[in-house]
Order: C-alpha cells, then structure tokens, then sequence
C-alpha cells in the first residue's frame, strides 16, 4: 500500500467537498468505482501523458 503524503491528499479533500455540496457522496461513489475491473494497455499511458509538447521523441 502507497502512504499518501498530505499534499496529495489535498486536492482529493477539496473535490470531495465540492462533491457533498452538490449532494454526491464521494465515499460511496469511490466504493462503487472498486468494484468496477478495468484494462489499459501499457500504450495507452503514453496518450493519458500526452508527448505532444514535451520536445522529446518516443522510446522502445
């Protein structure tokens, strides 16, 4: 299990308040998430980034 540092977890924190304040329960919501099984293949972490800008070209 990763600790998580107080300033990771400060962004979380802000959102989830946002969400309670729009009626949505985060805590719910995130256990529903869990249960949900997904697959990204390797390749695809490369679009999530994104090297568009990044000036530097691909690798192996």
């Amino acid at each position: 299990m990763v600790k998580s540092s107080k300033s990771n977890n400060q962004p979380y924190r802000l959102a989830q308040s946002k969400y309670v304040e729009l009626g949505v329960d985060p805590g719910a919501a995130m256990a529903k998430l869990a249960r949900i099984p997904i697959c990204l293949h390797c390749w695809q972490g490369d679009d999530v980034g994104g090297f568009e800008n990044s000036g530097e070209g691909l690798s192996g």
